[in-house]
């Protein structure tokens, strides 16, 4: 499990907005990534991460104080639990059109995004009736999400970079994928204990995006096991590209070296 040193924490805690970790250490940095958040504990775990193991220079901005020039950096990544603002999501399309990699995590797409003008579309993504998220719903019904559950991340592509670079897949499971026409079979995968999943996102752009990893979750409210190829995928957007990884509710995702990993992963993934 990863802990930021003691030193990094107390620089993290000072409550500087936007916080940006510089490289400080002897090796050059290997380059710049935009966070921007709108909860903070759980970014300063990734941020202290990327810093560390993937020698990258963090700057975590509320979308209040966003820097006005993102061309510099290598990805954004965006971690959002209520409103996307206009300016934010206007900034993230250009960038990603421009050539940019964006990077969205877990409740970057959940319902409160559902009302922005632009943003599902430019993600290829739909909610259907965000409005009842909190209820049980069916496999492949209306949008929902729980949370205070067990979520496993299914490895459905065991041969690309973010899945595979530096990653340990510590348990099989049994697995059905919802995307392709393919028998229940034992993958690779990650359970994550006191988190949050989303069900039933839905995909308006066909086959366009690469599923890197699937979601398992079994709902006691109404007995259904969800086996859904939507914790992890890639896509093209403009000269760019958008990923979506799914965990990260909760400080202990990302002490989870294996899911800051994959994000690390994802900024560094060369097409």
């Amino acid at each position: 499990m990863f802990r930021p040193c003691a030193f990094c924490c107390l620089f993290l805690l000072a409550g500087f907005v936007p916080l940006d970790l510089s490289g400080n250490d002897t090796a050059m940095p290997s380059g710049r990534v935009l966070i921007v958040h709108d909860e903070l504990p759980q970014m300063k775990i990734l941020a202290e991460f990327l810093h560390q193991r993937g020698r990258l220079d963090v700057t975590v901005a509320e979308q209040s104080a966003l820097p006005e020039d993102w061309s510099a950096y290598r990805a954004v990544i965006a971690y959002i639990h209520r409103v996307l603002e206009v300016p934010a999501e206007k900034a993230i399309i250009a960038y990603t059109e421009n050539g940019g990699r964006f990077i969205a995590l877990h409740h970057s797409i959940s319902s409160k995004k559902a009302v922005n003008d632009f943003y599902f579309d430019f993600l290829g993504i739909r909610l259907d009736d965000p409005n009842t998220a909190k209820d049980p719903t069916m496999p492949g019904g209306d949008y929902a999400w729980r949370e205070g559950v067990t979520l496993t991340l299914v490895n459905l592509n065991p041969v690309h970079y973010i899945t595979s670079h530096k990653m340990t897949w510590d348990e099989e499971i049994l697995y059905t994928p919802s995307d392709q026409q393919a028998n229940e079979s034992l993958h690779p995968s990650i359970s994550l204990h006191d988190t949050e999943v989303y069900l039933n996102h839905k995909f308006t752009e066909g086959d366009e995006k690469t599923i890197l990893a699937g979601i398992r979750f079994f709902d006691d409210r109404n007995g259904q096991m969800y086996m859904q190829d939507r914790g992890a995928w890639l896509k093209e957007y403009g000269n760019g590209e958008v990923v979506y990884i799914m965990p990260g509710h909760a400080v202990s995702d990302f002490e989870n070296e294996n899911i800051s990993q994959m994000i690390l992963n994802a900024i560094n993934w060369e097409p």
